[in-house]
């Protein structure tokens, strides 16, 4: 059983980026762009991530001109983003009328679409170090995670005697922004992932979980299988609403919804459990967006 530790580049930039978050949602837009400004050298792999962080505060803060020449020089070494994303930044609105803007949206567009169409390999098994396994958790990492964030995140399963089965997405926003669409691809994927392993997971019972946008695919992948197929559903904190179930919503196996007191999502998890017929909605008081590894413990025990 070998779970990697988030590597120290990683822990850097997301603690930079939580740090210019918290700035931005107190208007401490100056503050923001130093932090992003004097971002350490080791987060430059996010490069096109920290961008569209300093746009998005120059943009707020009135300055977009600035913002457009801070996409324009992360474009320039490389750096994309869906244009989805351009189109719908609210930061960006002065930006976007600059006459600059087209052609950079257009080259963004186009690195996208080639993201896009790179394959998807990175889908990890790992078992548990008692053998035999007494099911199999398909894991679903959230919005900005990656599979090792999901074998991470899910570790409470393998120490119960679970295999884990981490599900990468392919679908980016960015170079290192990793998200579920809102479409069919995710459930394909995920499909493509199980038929993958099949072999190795056959006969396994099956708990089909994930965070956030994961639980949202999790949600909706055990809406789409037959009776018997899902034993067990474990979404945490899914980002999902009423209006993405389907109107009477039936999952085939026990279901549990977890979210923290503090998670800005409590009000909608609340809600999507009230529509699941049998759910257990579990609400960890003094957690946010987080996966509770004790919460988690207790669900699969």
């Amino acid at each position: 059983m070998i779970v990697e530790e988030p590597p120290a580049a990683l822990t850097a930039y997301r603690r930079l980026n939580d740090e210019v978050f918290r700035a931005y949602e107190e208007g401490r837009l100056q503050d923001g762009i130093r932090l992003l400004v004097a971002a350490p050298p080791s987060t430059l792999p996010w490069r096109a991530e920290l961008a569209y962080l300093l746009a998005c505060l120059q943009g707020a803060a009135g300055r977009p001109g600035e913002a457009l020449d801070t996409l324009r020089e992360a474009l320039a070494e490389g750096g994309w983003w869906d244009p989805a994303v351009l189109d719908g930044e609210e930061d960006f609105t002065q930006v976007r009328r600059l006459p600059a803007f087209a052609a950079l949206r257009e080259t963004s567009a186009g690195r996208w679409n080639e993201a896009l169409t790179m394959s998807r390999d990175h889908d990890v098994l790992v078992r548990p170090g008692t053998l035999p396994a007494r099911g199999v958790l398909l894991a679903l990492h959230g919005a900005e995670e990656s599979e090792q964030d999901a074998l991470r995140a899910w570790r409470p399963a393998l120490e119960a005697g679970f295999a884990v089965l981490a599900v990468r997405s392919s679908w980016r926003t960015s170079p290192r922004y990793r998200t579920w669409p809102r479409t069919p691809r995710a459930l394909e994927e995920v499909d493509a992932a199980m038929a993958a392993h099949a072999g190795e997971v056959a006969g396994l019972p099956l708990t089909v979980a994930g965070f956030s946008a994961g639980g949202r695919v999790a949600l909706q992948w055990a809406l789409s299988r037959e009776p018997g197929e899902v034993a067990r559903v474990v979404a945490v904190a899914p980002a999902i609403s009423v209006a993405e179930l389907p109107q009477a919503p039936h999952l085939p196996g026990r279901t549990h919804l977890v979210v923290g007191a503090r998670d800005d999502l409590l009000d909608d998890v609340r809600e999507v459990a009230g529509r699941l017929a049998g759910c257990r909605l579990e609400v960890v008081e003094g957690a946010g967006h987080e996966v509770p590894a004790e919460a988690i413990r207790r669900v699969l025990a």
